[in-house]
């Protein structure tokens, strides 16, 4: 300590005894700070978990309790949207890049077209449900598990009404007095016969029915309700025994003459309009083709990213059944039809997708990585179009984007998007 204390002594003698000589050998500062200098100056402590802590000192995360790391700025060599990595990163992030180059877009639809992935389900237009008509208790199903083929005119179930049974009864007196007393007392009995019978046809009593209770005298008990359609059952909603209400479902039957594609089209696939020719493919069912026209496309985007498109098929060998995949092919693109000049396509892995906006990452001369912000244009198969902020012979980031991403937000502290 008494050597260090001498020594600084000695150092500012000599200093006031050749002011001139100092000022001389001594340059000026220089009032530009170095940039690398100031960017090693620059750091700070955040959390690998949570980069939107930024901490002055070492020490442990107030969210995780995970201990923070120092992060350097690198403010001093890159702009605000780009970023440098070393060899050792790049190699260990699998960081590749590839250039990309214009291409029509109508030459690169030309010969395959848009497919999408769809499955069959049933028409509900084609659905029937059937429901009791009057209250009373199930007595016998005739069909009761799902999938089962109906055909018109069968028995479906059996039901004991004491409602049923009261106008059995109402209907066999008219008809008795219609024909024992009609004139003798004047009194026509035609329209109280009319009466009963139009209760027991709203109630499902058929013409059959109506003359087997004629000729039988005595009320049928339990009723049996037959299928006024043909079709596949799709749920039997009750048991034998159960009691039913007015208007209760019972059963639910398609018919599967006519069945639906429904597909999903995604919004930045090509625009595909009500009327378009398709042709329709099964994986499950090998060199069946069918074609058709798209029937209907749903105007809003489930999820904001998928619609629905929709096409009818004949089915009349019943051989496309629910829940059958397949795939639906828009017609090509006509060879004649403009080619959109200028298109820049690049592998939809590279693109990233937040609710901010869509972005990628491009490799700069210099080596560093720039997050561009970009609108992007149709899409065919894996590949999307490129509207905005690149430019034919650049190179995009095509494999490692998020890890990318996720170096950018670690140093940082959040992403290009809302930094800008």
């Amino acid at each position: 300590m008494k050597y260090t204390l001498l020594l600084l002594l000695f150092f500012v003698a000599c200093r006031q005894a050749t002011p001139e000589a100092d000022s001389a050998t001594v340059p000026e500062a220089d009032p530009t700070p170095n940039p690398a200098l100031a960017a090693t100056a620059e750091s700070y402590y955040t959390c690998s978990m949570h980069p939107q802590i930024h901490e002055d000192e070492p020490g442990d995360c107030p969210i995780c309790g995970m201990d923070l790391i120092k992060v350097q700025h690198q403010s001093g060599t890159t702009t605000a949207r780009t970023i440098r990595l070393s060899a050792e990163q790049v190699r260990l992030g699998g960081i590749k890049v590839r250039k990309v180059g214009e291409q029509p877009m109508a030459t690169a639809a030309a010969g395959t077209g848009l497919a999408l992935t769809g499955r069959v389900v049933p028409n509900p237009e084609n659905t029937t449900q059937v429901s009791a008509r009057v209250p009373g208790r199930i007595e016998r199903l005739y069909v009761r598990n799902p999938g089962e083929t109906v055909r018109a005119g069968a028995p479906l179930f059996a039901l004991y009404s004491e409602e049923l049974q009261k106008a059995q009864l109402d209907f066999l007196l008219a008809t008795a007095q219609q024909r024992e007393l009609s004139g003798a007392d004047n009194i026509d009995y035609a329209p109280l016969v009319a009466a009963a019978r139009n209760r027991l046809q709203l109630w499902g009593f058929t013409s059959n029915q109506l003359r087997q209770l004629l000729r039988a005298g005595k009320p049928l008990n339990p009723v049996p309700y037959f299928s006024s359609k043909s079709g596949v059952v799709q749920e039997v909603a009750l048991r034998e025994g159960d009691y039913v209400q007015e208007g209760t479902p019972i059963f639910s039957l398609v018919d599967l003459s006519t069945v639906w594609v429904e597909a999903q089209l995604y919004a930045t696939d090509a625009a595909v309009r009500a009327g378009q020719p398709v042709t329709v493919t099964f994986p499950s069912l090998p060199g069946r083709e069918v074609t058709g026209r798209v029937s209907f496309v749903n105007p809003e985007l489930a999820d904001s990213k998928v619609t629905l498109v929709r096409v009818v098929l004949p089915n009349p060998q019943r051989a496309y059944t629910p829940g059958l995949q397949a795939v639906v092919r828009m017609a090509p693109t006509s060879p004649q039809a403009p080619a959109a000049v200028g298109a820049l396509r690049v592998p939809m892995a590279a693109v990233l997708q937040e609710q901010a906006g869509n972005s990628l990452w491009v490799r700069l001369p210099n080596g560093s990585y720039e997050n561009r912000e970009v609108e992007l244009g149709k899409q065919t198969g894996r590949q999307v179009e490129i509207l905005s902020h690149l430019t034919a012979g650049e190179e995009v980031v095509v494999d490692g984007a998020y890890l990318l991403h996720s170096e950018y937000i670690l140093q940082k502290g959040a992403s290009p998007l809302t930094r800008q």
